[in-house]
């Protein structure tokens, strides 16, 4: 695909890492309506400003490096004003769609997402500033670990004591073992018996670690690590499915909070009122993340406080991401979800 010169507000970002997540695999797997350029996860440095001024929303110069958020917010609506932007109807999966990694290739100059050399920053994209020194493997956390912050500190209530729960070890499970982490919380990851090369990456992150095929299996597994104490907090990052919400609600003591991340395997889950009503819990549904949550992750990715810098990184060339994409949807990738795409290695 041919790049062009900046138009008036827009500038070009050379793309240097492109996380691979979950949605990326779903949309490679379940197909897309036309040829799209992947990759919402990404960072890079600014390769060109155009010439002619024009409004644009994002700041920054030739050379500086940068992470781009995925959203394309049109700026003046409601949730756009209320600084909620990714609830913007334009740029909102569930509404107008348009972000970084789904704009059809089809639309001039077709360079949208991040599995690419070059990115088109338009004018309504929001860029944030990287610390200097941060690595551009690390720079791949940002936006998935800023998700972790705020659906664990802020939905979550998470404070320095409280015992936490992860249900699924993936790659925002791990982000969300690290963000309860940071926060000071006893962490218990649980997972199936074939996650385990990535339940001992969350051990790494200082978690306690389960693995579980059902059930039951799983209620008795964690409580055995808790002991007599029950849980402050689950956050769910695999899907809704019945058994294992009853499981959450079970191990949640006084004033739990069950915090769901992923619409996922959508299910209508039964939910024991009774037994929410008698205990004051709270049930949550987070996506994306506030933009406070962006400044709190870049400076625990900085000062090496989030600890993904323990976590192992998987790269792939861009002529690999095909493959590794097919991998991923059959199950088959490598054991650490951090997956990386470079587009300018070789």
């Amino acid at each position: 695909m041919p790049t062009r010169s900046a138009r008036p507000g827009e500038g070009w970002l050379r793309v240097a890492s492109s996380g691979i997540c979950g949605t990326d695999v779903n949309l490679y797997a379940q197909g897309l309506a036309a040829p799209t350029v992947l990759g919402h996860h990404v960072a890079g440095t600014i390769a060109a400003v155009a010439d002619e001024p024009g409004p644009r929303r994002w700041s920054g110069t030739v050379g500086q490096r940068v992470v781009v958020e995925e959203y394309l917010p049109c700026g003046t609506c409601r949730a756009c004003l209320a600084g909620t932007y990714r609830l913007c109807p334009d740029t909102d999966l569930w509404g107008g769609g348009r972000r970084i990694g789904t704009i059809p290739a089809g639309e001039e100059p077709g360079l949208y997402g991040g599995n690419a050399e070059y990115l088109l920053l338009p004018p309504n994209a929001v860029l944030h500033p990287l610390p200097g020194g941060l690595s551009d493997e690390l720079a791949a956390w940002v936006l998935p670990y800023a998700n972790a912050l705020d659906w664990t500190v802020r939905a979550g209530d998470v404070t320095k004591g409280d015992r936490v729960i992860v249900l699924g070890p993936g790659y925002h499970g791990l982000a969300v073992t690290a963000a309860a982490r940071w926060a000071g919380a006893h962490v218990v990851v649980a997972g199936l018996s074939r996650d385990r090369p990535r339940l001992d990456i969350a051990e790494l992150l200082g978690a306690h670690t389960v693995t579980a095929d059902s059930g039951d299996e799983l209620a008795a597994s964690i409580q055995r690590v808790l002991g007599s104490d029950p849980a402050d907090v689950v956050v769910d990052t695999v899907g809704p499915a019945p058994h294992v919400i009853a499981v959450a609600v079970d191990l949640l003591g006084q004033g739990g909070r069950l915090v769901l991340t992923t619409p996922k395997n959508p299910a209508h889950v039964p939910v024991d009122t009774t037994a929410m009503t008698r205990r004051n819990l709270t049930v949550t549904a987070v996506r994306g993340r506030r933009p406070e949550a962006i400044a709190t992750a870049l400076t625990s990715l900085a000062d090496g406080t989030s600890r993904l810098q323990l976590v192992p990184s998987a790269d792939t060339t861009l002529e690999g991401t095909g493959a590794m994409l097919g991998h991923l949807a059959a199950g088959t990738g490598p054991e650490t979800p951090h997956v990386v795409v470079r587009p300018h290695a070789h």
